[in-house]
């Protein structure tokens, strides 16, 4: 499957829609999130620095991110463009943990 076209704008979009919890002052390579589910940390995911934004994410990158995100490609890809809600996910994800 060919992913689409995502960049780092993108993905900021999905940090603001899931209201993940940036992990704090540690130095890393990357920015690194929480998700948080009843207030509770559930996972981490580590994004890519913007650095403007306008360029594409590798293919890599974005796998490694779904596969943070615990989600399918479609699913992921629905995150980015928006049909899939914070609401959604958290239906999701409530699933894959049986809450």
């Amino acid at each position: 499957m060919k992913w689409r076209n995502i960049t780092s704008k993108d993905l900021r979009k999905v940090v603001n829609k899931l209201s993940l919890a940036e992990q704090g002052k540690r130095r890393a390579k990357h920015p690194v999130y929480w998700y948080l589910l009843d207030d509770r940390k559930q996972f981490k995911v580590t994004l890519p620095n913007i650095h403007g934004g306008s360029g594409s994410i590798s293919t890599g990158f974005l796998k490694k991110i779904q596969k943070q995100l615990r989600l399918e490609t479609q699913q992921f890809e629905d995150l980015v463009e928006c049909p899939l809600t914070d609401e959604d996910y958290e239906a999701i994800i409530r699933t894959q943990l049986d809450i």
